[in-house]
């Protein structure tokens, strides 16, 4: 199996943003140094929730500090940005990385981005396509070309540096429905699982789409599937849950800030936490004993083993971990990478 990491800079404390990112980027060395495959950055905007607001810039400056880590985004909203540009900087990246970008895209899902950017959703899934075809070609065509489409027009184009990965950096979709899925499957893209499904439905959605696969006319392989999970590793259960369940929760509930409408949206601060918890207890589907059970792994090497085994049975090849969510203690998280790193991942080598 292959393991990475799926990192989202969290602002608990606006005041540490800059710890913040400083800690993320030393979590990315520790963990190639461990031997962690991968790192991919998420895309958020106007929000504490996530301030990785330009994923690809972060990947370039890690290009130069990394030498066999994959580096990549999870995933670059397509609808916000202009395809061209996203074409020229996935290039450069690729290339100061000497071919180590994987590329995850997808549609949005943040009400509150969309909002303040003045697109409307309806429109995610006609910009995003679009994005995709213009992207493709720009780094495939050799000769200028135009371009006339719904949302961008372009003329006598010619992109440059070309991406180092032939015909391009590897393309990642994030999905869930059975007709992504199907559409993921009949271009030839890879499927990225978003955190929030039970082991049971990652089995499912693999299973899906590894039938998909095979109606496309193509052979399934694997490794074109990545678990998103949030992870964490302590010598005792306790310290785990001691550890991890408030930061995490506090990250769970802070999507609300830009993915809901304003009547839906809570001041959350990490040290209210508890109160914010008990008034919408009514509403919200976050429990973390459930979630332990059937969703996050945390817990001790053998119980995040278990968990990983079970994922495995299900056909699931390659995990990337989210793991210094809510402001967490950075010692903590490489501590917890370290200790999946030599206790678990030995059990799971190919």
């Amino acid at each position: 199996m292959k393991f990475g990491l799926f990192h989202s800079v969290q602002l608990p404390d606006p005041a540490r943003q800059n710890q913040y990112y400083r800690d993320a980027l030393e979590q990315v060395l520790w963990a190639e140094q461990l031997g962690y495959d991968s790192v991919w950055m998420t895309e958020h905007h106007f929000s504490r929730h996530g301030i990785v607001s330009a994923s690809l810039t972060v990947l370039g400056y890690l290009a130069g500090l990394t030498s066999t880590i994959r580096l990549a985004t999870a995933v670059t909203v397509l609808p916000f940005h202009n395809p061209i540009q996203i074409a020229e900087e996935a290039a450069t990246v690729d290339l100061l990385s000497n071919g180590r970008l994987d590329l995850g895209v997808g549609r949005g899902y943040q009400w509150g981005e969309f909002h303040k950017l003045n697109i409307p959703m309806d429109e995610a899934d006609r910009r995003f396509q679009e994005s995709i075809d213009v992207m493709t070609r720009a780094w495939t065509t050799e000769e200028p070309f135009d371009h006339r489409g719904d949302f961008w027009t372009f003329n006598d184009m010619t992109v440059l540096p070309k991406p180092v990965q032939e015909p391009h950096p590897p393309l990642w979709v994030a999905a869930a429905s059975p007709g992504s899925m199907d559409r993921i499957a009949q271009n030839g893209w890879n499927l990225l699982v978003g955190q929030g499904l039970t082991f049971d439905q990652v089995g499912e959605q693999v299973a899906y789409f590894k039938g998909a696969v095979g109606e496309a006319g193509q052979d399934f392989d694997p490794y074109t599937v990545k678990v998103a999970r949030a992870m964490y590793t302590a010598p005792t259960h306790q310290q785990a849950r001691d550890d991890a369940e408030q930061p995490f929760m506090w990250f769970k509930t802070t999507g609300d800030e830009v993915g809901a409408p304003p009547e839906r949206r809570g001041d959350l601060l990490p040290e209210n936490y508890q109160a914010y918890r008990r008034r919408f207890a009514a509403e919200t589907t976050f429990d973390f004993d459930d979630m332990s059970e059937k969703v996050i792994l945390f817990g001790t090497p053998d119980e995040v083993a278990e968990r990983v085994e079970r994922m495995r049975k299900a056909g699931v090849k390659s995990i990337i971990f989210f793991t210094n969510y809510g402001g967490i203690e950075s010692q903590k998280v490489k501590d917890s990478l370290e200790l999946f790193a030599t206790e678990v991942m030995p059990h799971f080598q190919d």
